[in-house]
């Protein structure tokens, strides 16, 4: 039952970064290339749509890992190092989506076809500067929930 479990925590996490990885490395880029007519529709759709999705995608992983954590930890006797670090470093990254990202996630999907902020470029910009940093964070975090899963 456990194996069960670990996958489906991997699962979860994995699907979670590699959504956040597709979005840095493919999807805002092609958006960089188009046309503004056509970029900033998608731009406001996608901050909207997962604005509202990911939080609860980032608590389940979060509180997944925990569990691993936890159950192993009960059942070795010991705290497990790597699924350990990474529910640290998927709490790090909540966190410094609540401060760097959602503001800027928020104002973006807000804004209007017809009457976005002279600057717009530049909130979106800035927050694929700091969705890069929480994509590495959150890879590394994955990388740990995996070698602290398979090495019991």
């Amino acid at each position: 039952m456990m194996e069960i479990f670990n996958v489906a925590t991997i699962m979860v996490a994995g699907l979670m970064v590699g959504t956040e990885l597709a979005i840095a490395v493919f999807v805002h880029p092609t958006l960089d290339r188009l046309p503004d007519a056509a970029h900033l529709p998608v731009a406001t759709a996608l901050a909207r749509l997962l604005g509202k999705v990911m939080p609860f995608w980032y608590a389940l992983t979060l509180l997944l890992t925990l569990a691993e954590a936890l159950i192993d930890g009960h059942a070795s006797g010991r705290w497990p190092v790597g699924t350990v670090a990474a529910a640290i470093l998927w709490a790090l990254a909540i966190g410094y989506s609540l401060i760097a990202l959602v503001p800027v996630n928020n104002r973006i999907a807000a804004w209007t076809e017809g009457n976005p902020p002279a600057d717009w470029k530049t909130y979106r910009s800035r927050w694929d500067g700091h969705h890069r940093w929480r994509v590495a964070l959150l890879t590394l975090a994955l990388a740990l929930l995996i070698a602290g899963t398979i090495s019991k």
